[in-house]
């Protein structure tokens, strides 16, 4: 089963604060989940702040963003310099 998620740049900053964003654009992003998660996700995505309706994507920002978070996702960032190829692109993360 696949679910498209359309992380709008915009959104991403209003729902999580987390990218400052030179630029605004727009990046769809293809995953494959198992039925099980798939269901979970979409029950309890209703529930989630009742004052704002969550998305797939934000739930998918929120769920990548901090798996890149993770200590050994952190060191492979910094071992690589992938965030001076970031920079390179004009983009910023505050996401460290």
């Amino acid at each position: 089963m696949y679910i498209d998620v359309y992380c709008p740049m915009t959104e991403l900053q209003y729902c999580l604060s987390v990218f400052a964003m030179v630029k605004v654009k727009a990046v769809q992003f293809r995953a494959q989940v198992p039925q099980d998660i798939d269901f979970l996700i979409r029950a309890i995505a209703p529930f989630k702040n009742a004052g704002k309706d969550w998305t797939l994507s934000d739930i998918a920002v929120e769920a990548l963003t901090e798996w890149l978070q993770k200590p050994e996702n952190r060191e492979l960032v910094e071992a690589h310099n992938i965030l001076e190829g970031l920079e390179r692109r004009g983009l910023t993360s505050n996401i460290f």
